[in-house]
């Protein structure tokens, strides 16, 4: 009987949400939405789907003992080989095809399900995440590449959209196209259209129709898995997304819907305001202590001070022991520009 293994994505070290998320410390580890960190949060859902002996995390070595500690906290003892480092960043292509392969040495089957997470992503409603995820792997089970997709709240064009094809009664579609980020027109006429979903990153399928759909998708790739070099040879793999190298031109995928879930990439600020955090009467989100007089629609935290607002609208404060960032609401997504710039002018030790 095949089994169902929970993989998280632990690799990325971003920093939209700078000043609070840095290189040396990425928003996984950050308590953002609860109690918990968002890596943990991510685990606690997977918990859900699949026991935690089959549970791992795809990290960068530098990350090993800050997540198996997080993880440690909130989950109590791990199994053994938990942690599966990546000699380097490659992507989510050559990551992926590392657990894999690590996996299958462990004793998993080519036939086994396996789920891949991100690992900074919020999603508040875990019933529909856990049974979004079984409609999946019974999609897996019959040799699709399967992913979940959000339903879209508005012309976002900051994500990946895919467009649904065929029902299944089983309930998933079949997948039309994978869109990259497009417009604000087209991306209006996606939401418009109820054809299309978000694209949440989120992937499931078994070793078996991976390596299928990687041997026509992308030779160069399936190379490494037929000599199994994937961890042997990891520094000399191509970086690239697993949407670029496979599920886009993949010839059996299918979407599983999971709407309404309160899902959010946490991608800037402004999504912290908007999407996760509560607001006040006056759509103001205060995290820390925060005195506002007569504001609105203002995101502030606090590290280790008031901040006070005095008739001022629309704006972004993050306050942190080392810097103090402050833009206008809507402008958030431009931090990588102020990264950008402090890279370029010798302030490499603020990112």
């Amino acid at each position: 009987m095949s089994k169902t293994y929970g993989m998280i994505l632990s690799g990325g070290s971003g920093t939209r949400l700078w000043p609070l998320s840095r290189e040396n410390f990425p928003k996984q580890f950050l308590t953002l939405y609860g109690d918990k960190t968002l890596l943990q949060n991510t685990a606690l859902r997977m918990l859900n789907v699949v026991p935690l002996e089959h549970m791992r995390v795809i990290a960068g070595g530098k990350w090993h003992d800050l997540t198996y500690s997080q993880l440690h906290d909130s989950l109590g003892e791990l199994p053994e080989h938990f942690v599966i480092e990546e000699p380097c960043a490659r992507g989510t292509g050559p990551a992926i095809l590392l657990a894999v392969e690590d996996m299958l040495s462990q004793g998993a089957n080519e036939d086994d399900v396996m789920i891949f997470a991100p690992s900074d992503h919020v999603i508040k409603d875990t019933k529909i995440f856990a049974d979004a995820l079984k409609v999946a792997i019974n999609a897996a089970h019959e040799g699709f590449l399967a992913t979940l997709g959000v339903g879209p709240t508005r012309p976002e064009t900051g994500f990946g959209y895919i467009k649904q094809g065929k029902f299944y009664s089983e309930g998933w579609y079949d997948t039309e196209d994978f869109v990259e980020k497009p417009d604000v027109k087209r991306a209006r006429e996606y939401v418009e259209s109820r054809l299309y979903f978000w694209n949440a990153g989120i992937f499931i399928f078994t070793p078996e129709s991976l390596y299928r759909e990687l041997k026509h998708a992308d030779p160069e790739l399936y190379s490494f898995v037929l000599r199994r070099a994937v961890r042997s040879e990891f520094a000399g793999i191509k970086n690239i997304s697993i949407d670029n190298a496979v599920m886009e031109k993949a010839e059996r995928v299918a979407v599983i819907p999971m709407v309404n879930s309160g899902w959010s990439d946490v991608g800037s600020w402004d999504a912290l305001h908007d999407e996760i955090l509560e607001q006040d009467d006056n759509q103001n989100v205060h995290v820390g202590e925060c005195v506002s007089l007569n504001s609105r629609n203002c995101f502030v935290y606090s590290h280790d001070k008031p901040v006070i607002l005095n008739s001022v609208n629309d704006l972004v404060i993050v306050d942190t022991p080392d810097a103090l960032f402050i833009t206008h609401r809507g402008e958030a997504q431009s931090v990588r520009d102020v990264v950008k710039y402090l890279r370029e002018h010798g302030m490499k030790d603020k990112i």
